[in-house]
């Protein structure tokens, strides 16, 4: 029996299976974190450069940090960011859920500003709890980003250095386009979207001209058996694409799937450390 999932919105039209073979773990190394800051391991990856002029160039990645302005949060985002200050890192961007419930806005904001200082510029997209307030639209969380240094990209495409970045709009509580008609400009391309699911439903070839592609959401499961893995992962393809790197048939990006930064519906980790990542173009 074929599974299919209808949603005109998020281009889910064939059966999602199908989608999920054409995927596989991506050959990189995975090497022992950097450095555990404050709680939060920051580890290092390097993928090949799409272009001569970017090797040796840094990105930094960071999702689900899920901000609800506690002492150790606070101490972890100050250590994340002395640690990327010194690693000289090109570009940062931020996979969603920055936020937590929103209870603490102005605190986000100042963690925000701490970490934008680290890069020469920094961009997100909204993730699920950003996007699921319905309340508070895009416009709000522009502006609130923006306070902190940090450009909010939500179906957009910004130049970035040699990088070409395509900031998507959640894949559920949004309204997602995905890439098209983007302009020839040279650039590398990066897609950031919050859901892995939502590289998955590539069925067009839209994305054969990024190189990379960023998401979060998953946090690894948060709660992981030894010999078993996550217990449960919020995907359409299960626990598929929990975490890590992976790579589609034919043309088109590496995938990193981060755990994320942060904690929210489930309290606490096990075997599942925050992480936030430095992707190093050689």
């Amino acid at each position: 029996m074929r599974l299919a999932f209808h949603c005109e919105r998020s281009n889910f039209v064939r059966p999602f299976p199908e989608r999920a073979r054409r995927w596989r773990p991506a050959d990189v190394p995975e090497p022992p974190p950097l450095r555990a800051a404050k709680g939060l391991k920051l580890r290092r990856f390097t993928i090949p450069a799409p272009a001569e002029e970017l090797r040796g160039r840094r990105i930094a990645f960071l999702s689900d940090l899920h901000y609800h302005g506690s002492a150790a949060e606070e101490r972890r985002i100050d250590a994340l960011a002395d640690e990327l200050t010194a690693g000289r890192v090109d570009l940062l961007l931020l996979g969603g859920d920055i936020t937590g419930d929103a209870c603490d806005l102005p605190g986000m904001i100042r963690a925000l500003r701490r970490l934008a200082k680290c890069a020469p510029r920094a961009l997100a997209v909204p993730g699920n709890w950003e996007r699921g307030k319905h309340w508070l639209g895009v416009d709000f969380w522009r502006d609130i980003y923006a306070q902190g240094g940090v450009e909010l990209l939500c179906n957009e495409y910004r130049r970035a250095g040699g990088f070409g970045v395509y900031g998507e709009d959640d894949l559920i509580h949004g309204v997602p386009e995905p890439p098209s008609r983007l302009p020839a400009d040279g650039a590398s391309r990066i897609l950031l979207t919050h859901r892995p699911d939502a590289v998955i439903a590539d069925d067009d070839g839209r994305l054969n001209t990024f190189f990379l592609a960023l998401c979060g959401h998953t946090h690894g499961g948060q709660w992981r058996l030894p010999g078993w893995g996550a217990l449960y992962v919020p995907s359409l393809y299960g626990r598929r694409f929990d975490r890590g790197w992976f790579r589609g048939d034919g043309p088109g990006p590496r995938m990193f799937v981060s755990v994320g930064a942060g904690e929210l519906s489930l309290r606490g980790r096990f075997n599942c450390p925050r992480e936030a990542a430095v992707i190093e173009l050689a």
